[in-house]
């Protein structure tokens, strides 16, 4: 599952699974496996990968595919429903998947409780696609590598760029957290104005192609051609495989550019996410003193024995 799995890396779930068994804790991926009841066959299993150092994880491997001559939905639901609950007890929060646009797929997630927050666009380039323009794509040197200390302007970025839904769904508002998973070597580059992040690529190399994503601030799409051309110098260094960008729904600034740089239109996928916890309202309970009524002053009371004397006072 994931097209950007799929194009840039074969998966193999035997090796991620006995990783995952090696791993102290079982960390990194995990496998549930769905039995029939009568017969103890196995039906099918599915693969999670926990994303690191975040309550969130990725449905990235479910088998059997899904044909239209075999009904098999159902076992899909099973299994994304064991998933849901096994991840849960690890307190993972957040369960995402990407699936092809009007796949079969969609069904069993949406039976499993997941729903659509944002689409994505992929684009392609091949090396044959575009020589002389690589041989003249240039850096951009107002571009500097990303470092630590971007965090806190790239999720400014962030929040400036995606909608009030993508970010409930994604829960990126607060530093520290990103939801781009990468795989090999990777690449970052800052584009800055006045101090403030305006421009952010980034460059996976992978193992049969590689991935660039965009983030860019609406004030700053009259840079994206050198932006592009600095993508593409970073891409002639590569092993000579397809480039794809991912573009979503909300980012339509890009796809003009993109096809006049020499990208073509590919794919389509719908990114889907499944809450595993429930924000509840309690009543909130008001503090109560101890004592409600205002204290009154009383006649002390004294012992006669002890104390002289009162003085009576007679009227006239």
């Amino acid at each position: 599952l994931g097209l950007e799995e799929a194009f840039t890396r074969p998966y193999r779930p035997l090796l991620a699974a006995m990783a995952a068994y090696l791993t102290a804790h079982g960390m990194g991926t995990c496998t549930y496996v769905s039995v029939d009841d009568e017969s103890g066959a196995v039906e099918g299993f599915a693969q999670v990968r926990l994303r690191r150092n975040r309550p969130e994880a990725d449905v990235v491997f479910l088998s059997p595919a899904l044909h239209e001559a075999d009904d098999l939905s159902q076992v899909w639901v099973r299994l994304l429903k064991q998933v849901c609950l096994g991840v849960a007890e690890r307190g993972v929060q957040r369960i995402f998947a990407r699936l092809p646009e009007g796949g079969l797929e969609m069904g069993p997630f949406r039976q499993a409780g997941f729903g659509v927050y944002t689409r994505e666009d992929i684009f392609r380039i091949t090396p044959g696609d575009m020589k002389e323009q690589l041989s003249t794509a240039r850096p951009f040197p107002a571009l500097r590598p990303e470092s630590a200390i971007d965090n806190w302007g790239l999720h400014q970025l962030y929040m400036a760029i995606a909608p009030r839904l993508v970010q409930q769904a994604e829960n990126l508002a607060e530093p520290g957290g990103d939801n781009w998973t990468g795989f090999g070597r990777r690449e970052g580059y800052i584009l800055e104005d006045q101090g403030e992040i305006i421009g952010y690529l980034q460059l996976w190399q992978g193992q049969i192609g590689h991935w660039l994503r965009i983030l860019l601030h609406p004030r700053a799409y009259d840079q994206i051609d050198r932006l592009l051309d600095h993508s593409l110098a970073c891409w002639r260094r590569y092993p000579r495989r397809p480039l794809y960008c991912a573009v979503r729904e909300y980012q339509g600034g890009l796809r003009g550019p993109l096809e006049a740089h020499g990208f073509q239109f590919f794919a389509t996928q719908a990114i889907v996410v499944k809450h595993t916890t429930a924000r509840a309202q309690e009543p909130v309970r008001r503090l109560v003193p101890a004592l409600e009524k205002r204290i009154e002053p009383t006649t002390p009371m004294v012992n006669s024995e002890c104390s002289p004397p009162s003085a009576v006072v007679k009227s006239r």
